[in-house]
């Protein structure tokens, strides 16, 4: 059922890039998907932004969460409530639009300025920015609500969605952005997301003692009137003091709870539109970085050619391609510091580059179980034959084909792309360089699927 999924997915995916203006034979992209619905999509972005931001995985499920249970309060119906918790899932879209600029304005990683930003004011944020340089964060932070809003309704969601997202900091005493509106003026959705995410952001900045009910009724006493709506800061003091809230808060059932208020119908989405999130993302986090814009699209087709040059059948071969599109997801939650760095990484930055891989993993778990086959891949796609990757140091039989395939073609795409140290080798030179290292890194028969794709598109 996964590769069948998968190999739906990558044919949009492909024709999408390969031949963007055609409207016709768009296999499965007007069929409605039943392996994927947009809380699962919302959930796998969420946990992206999660990390990209610096909080645990979760955050975002968890201001979904608090935002329900004040909708609940409020009675809004099944529409409201269902729009309110993807605007959740989707609500700091728009950092990715300013991690590389921000990384430039600190020598700090830029999840230490953005993690608390529903909470501090700018000058308090800015301590960690460079001097001079406060009218530009401001500027910045203020970018990102509003791209945030303008990616959201790029994508197939419900139109209220991209202006939840584009007012998600607007605060009550009309000192938020990006119109600073104040009081009843802010709609009540963007008010309880607010509330929400303030909330959420304090708890996890307070760890275990933030898990009481005297502490949301310190914190909502804090922000009320100013971040916060008075009657929600109330409402949130009301919901937090059963047992029951912080059972799900805490526990592992956050996904079927959400579902459970949700009206199932406005969440069904063809495979076309899957496609159109997975692309989205993609672009996003190897976009977080100019050195890396289009990395995985390039390394997924190569992929693709090289799993077909090789004989493998072609459900195989986009399965494979579909975990070169998603290898590097992980890297939403690397620093730019280290992304973009123009020298070669420390000891310590090394190995907080090679957490990716498990953070790719994490992103990908809410797929329930769908990429289980390509995460093995993923898993390995830094291993080399000679034991020398990670991050387990496997070696020869111990990597599949697939595996073999997948990290030729990263390595491929890596020589031949620009780096902040170096400039990228022309193709052919490429593999030349990597026939040095056979038997080393790399696999003759796979090097030479390269070379025969290599050579073939350059004719």
């Amino acid at each position: 059922m996964s590769r069948d999924f998968q190999r739906k997915v990558w044919s949009l995916i492909d024709e999408a890039y390969e031949n963007p203006s055609a409207e016709a034979n768009r296999a499965g992209g007007e069929k409605l998907a039943t392996e994927l619905n947009l809380l699962d999509i919302g959930s796998l972005y969420g946990a992206a932004i999660d990390l990209l931001e610096g909080h645990s995985i979760g955050h975002s499920q968890r201001v979904a969460y608090i935002a329900q249970e004040l909708a609940v309060g409020l009675e809004l119906g099944a529409v409201e409530i269902t729009d309110l918790t993807l605007a959740a899932l989707f609500h700091d879209l728009g950092l990715f639009s300013i991690t590389h600029e921000l990384s430039e304005l600190t020598s700090a990683p830029e999840s230490e300025l953005i993690a608390n930003h529903p909470l501090g004011d700018v000058e308090e944020l800015s301590s960690g920015i460079r001097k001079g340089s406060l009218q530009q964060f401001s500027e910045l932070l203020i970018q990102h609500a509003v791209k945030g809003g303008e990616l959201a309704d790029s994508l197939p969601l419900p139109d209220t969605v991209g202006r939840l997202i584009s007012g998600h900091h607007e605060q009550y005493d009309g000192q938020g952005y990006p119109l600073g509106l104040r009081g009843d003026d802010i709609p009540i959705m963007q008010r309880i997301l607010v509330a929400a995410d303030c909330l959420e952001t304090a708890i996890a900045g307070a760890g275990e003692r933030g898990h009481s009910p005297e502490f949301v009724r310190a914190e909502s006493l804090k922000y009320s009137g100013t971040k916060i709506d008075p009657a929600l800061a109330r409402a949130l003091v009301e919901a937090t003091q059963n047992v029951r809230f912080w059972g799900v808060f805490t526990g592992g059932g956050l996904n079927q709870q959400l579902l459970s208020r949700i009206d199932q119908e406005r969440l069904g989405i063809s495979y076309e539109d899957i496609a159109r999130f997975i692309m989205l993302l993609v672009e996003l986090v190897d976009a977080k970085s100019p050195f890396r814009a289009a990395h995985s699209r390039r390394v997924a087709r190569t992929t693709w050619l090289m799993a077909l040059e090789l004989g493998l059948a072609e459900d195989l071969a986009a399965s494979l391609a579909m975990a070169a599109m998603t290898h590097d997801l992980g890297k939403a939650g690397v620093s730019n510091q280290i992304l973009d760095k123009p020298k070669w990484l420390t000891g310590p930055e090394y190995e907080q580059a090679k957490k990716h891989i498990a953070y790719t993993e994490k992103i990908l778990s809410f797929t329930g179980g769908l990429f289980d086959e390509i995460i093995g891949w993923i898993q390995h796609h830094h291993e080399r034959l000679d034991g020398s990757g990670y991050p387990n140091r496997l070696k020869g039989d111990q990597l599949g084909r697939e595996v073999r395939i997948l990290a030729t073609a990263d390595v491929y795409d890596a020589l031949i792309s620009d780096r902040p140290y170096r400039k990228g080798l022309d193709p052919v030179a490429a593999v030349r360089f990597m026939e040095g290292k056979v038997n080393r890194y790399f696999d003759p028969e796979i090097l030479g699927g390269l070379s025969a794709v290599v050579e073939k598109n350059a004719g």
